[in-house]
């Protein structure tokens, strides 16, 4: 198992400058914190329909731009989206400085994160929000595949070293955070709960039950971030594994979801019994609208996956070339330098 260094701004945090006792004490407080406010924004991943019309107009099996291409207030979206940023702008403004965490504000991942939180918005609200959840199976993967692949990449990326670390201080958070992230149980629980959620009387029930929708959100989000810190760790204390590894695990996943997609696409009947009770839209039968579903999960998700792999390989070529006119090899570089130096 290897790691990557942290940068020189995310340097351990300064047991002089404060207590161990009070840190760890604001480290549990912001847990805490984080974790009620997850919980108390769970509404903002799904919430109640808004377009019962569409269900009785069903008969006429058309829906036109009208009934979906608009943009509306939901408080729930808005209150969590604003309560997750008002969280992370505490700990990056206040608490960084005030429990000697962080030395700087780390500008690029604070960036990162607040345009995780638009891209929240926009993934959960307007038009696509009413394209998923009320008309269309191949509007719904996009919403989760941007979710999973895309907001999941930039949130995690967003977390500074030292919030991480803040966030982990206490032993069995620690233990667990490093267990969870190991490829083999982050493989297993995110591509578990994909699974497990597009089996038809999962998928159907998350429609049907906006209780459920609620709890399949909050499971796609969480373990897609899970999925993620193996690859973008910014800490030692959960460990990277060799980039050979990452690039295993990357590929793996994508095998995973491609296999999924296939499934699905190829299938002659429809799966997802929902959609055969709801207006069609641009004309597509609910088997097409499957298809094409299906289609999504297995070219454009494996494509995002595909740019995973080019970034650890990447990360790979930077970090293990070895320096003009050095082999790589510490034995022979050595036998040279000394050689040179006689």
């Amino acid at each position: 198992m290897s790691h990557e260094p942290d940068a020189p701004s995310e340097a351990r945090p300064c047991a002089t400058r404060v207590p161990a006792r009070r840190t760890s004490r604001a480290a549990l407080t912001t847990l805490a914190t984080l974790l009620l406010a997850t919980l108390g924004a769970s509404v903002a991943l799904a919430h109640p329909s808004g377009l019962p019309r569409l269900k009785a107009s069903a008969d006429y099996f058309v829906a036109t731009s009208a009934d979906w291409l608009f943009w509306d207030f939901h408080p729930s979206i808005v209150i969590g989206i604003v309560v997750l940023t008002i969280l992370y702008s505490l700990a990056i403004f206040v608490w960084r400085e005030k429990y000697g965490l962080a030395e700087q504000v780390d500008k690029p991942r604070a960036w990162g994160f607040y345009g995780s939180m638009v891209l929240l918005w926009l993934t959960l609200d307007g038009p696509l929000h009413h394209l998923s959840d009320e008309l269309l199976f191949a509007a719904h993967m996009v919403q989760h595949l941007m979710l999973q692949l895309v907001w999941a990449a930039l949130f995690v990326w967003s977390l500074p070293a030292w919030m991480v670390r803040a966030v982990i201080r206490p032993k069995l958070v620690r233990r667990f955070a490093v267990w969870v992230t190991r490829p083999w149980p982050a493989f297993l629980i995110y591509n578990g709960v994909t699974w497990i959620w597009h089996f038809p009387p999962m998928y159907n029930l998350a429609l049907e039950a906006h209780e459920w929708h609620i709890v399949e959100h909050l499971l796609f989000m969480s373990t897609a971030c899970i999925f993620y810190f193996p690859l973008l760790s910014p800490v030692e204390e959960i460990p990277r594994p060799s980039h050979g590894a990452q690039m295993m695990y990357v590929f793996g996943n994508m095998a995973a979801m491609k296999t999924l997609g296939i499934i699905i696409s190829m299938q002659s009947d429809v799966l997802y019994t929902y959609y055969l009770k709801v207006p069609r839209v641009w004309g597509l039968t609910a088997i097409a609208d499957q298809q094409i579903g299906g289609l999504l999960m297995w070219l454009p998700g494996g494509l995002l996956l595909w740019g995973g792999l080019g970034y650890v390989f990447a990360q790979w070529a930077m970090k293990g070339t070895p320096k003009r006119g050095t082999t790589g090899i510490a034995a022979i570089d050595a036998r040279r330098l000394a050689a040179s130096q006689k």
